[in-house]
């Protein structure tokens, strides 16, 4: 209930004129009729509280109205992000955090973008100020995670996954948190963590199921990798091997490419 109070109110600045007076209107009358049917005459009580259940009623019509193919610039960040449009999301975004508009989620899907854009340094410190306001949450501390794992620190890395998981991340942030135990030279950890959902890890986008596969090959796992899961995961790595090329992960990633590869002829 706090949540949508909060998003109304964010909201309202951005709604038409009408709208806006219309919600006002309806409020205040909704206020007065409340007023009435407990503080009123008894004879008026009954019709008073009816009258506010109808205020509530064009209330919530008045909200549904003023946001209907209502799209926030949050929304439109999100949806250039996952269409790999990651200049587009970071504008919008930049945008939200220079005007002060900038929550937690805001922030932790710039600290995303600035990491697809190869900026490692401004990842990481808008994603720290993320966990400052929701230092709880998983979607910022998996952020965190993934930028320490895509700069090299493993280690660090593995611990933000490990609390995102605790704190209720998804079961794919195991092959993240896999992935970095391994680099980090974990190798039983690292067995762990994949062995622990194995029938939900192998459902999974073909790139993760790629990283899970070569990493339970390279434990010793499995004897052999996909080669129709080589070719459909291994461009998602070959762009990121790029992106972080100036990094020990690009580094170590792009030698993993070249043995996918090798296994796969």
């Amino acid at each position: 209930m706090i949540w949508l109070i909060r998003r109304i109110r964010r909201d309202f600045m951005m709604w038409e004129r009408p709208a806006q007076l219309s919600l006002i209107i309806g409020l205040l009358l909704l206020v007065l009729a409340l007023g009435a049917a407990f503080l009123g005459p008894e004879d008026i009580r009954l019709p008073a509280l009816i009258g506010a259940g109808g205020f509530i009623l064009i209330t919530q019509i008045t909200v549904l109205w003023a946001n209907r193919g209502m799209v926030t610039p949050f929304t439109q960040a999100q949806r250039h992000y996952l269409a790999g449009e990651f200049e587009a999301a970071r504008t919008l975004l930049e945008d939200l955090r220079t005007a002060g508009k900038a929550d937690a989620r805001t922030l932790t899907l710039l600290g995303n973008t600035y990491r697809q854009l190869g900026n490692l340094r401004d990842s990481r410190a808008v994603l720290y100020e993320a966990l400052n306001k929701a230092p709880n949450h998983h979607y910022p501390m998996y952020g965190f995670g993934r930028t320490l794992l895509s700069e090299g620190n493993y280690i660090e890395a593995a611990e933000y996954f490990e609390r995102s998981l605790a704190a209720g991340a998804p079961v794919p942030v195991r092959i993240d948190f896999a992935e970095a135990l391994y680099r980090a030279g974990d190798r039983q950890g690292a067995l762990a963590a994949l062995q622990s959902d194995e029938a939900a890890l192998r459902s999974q986008e073909p790139y993760r199921q790629l990283m899970a596969q070569y990493l339970l090959y390279r434990l010793g796992a499995v004897e052999t990798l996909d080669p129709e899961l080589i070719r459909l995961g291994l461009p998602y790595w070959q762009a990121a091997a790029e992106r972080f090329a100036h990094s020990r992960y690009g580094t170590e990633l792009t030698q993993d490419i070249q043995h996918m590869r090798e296994r796969a002829e």
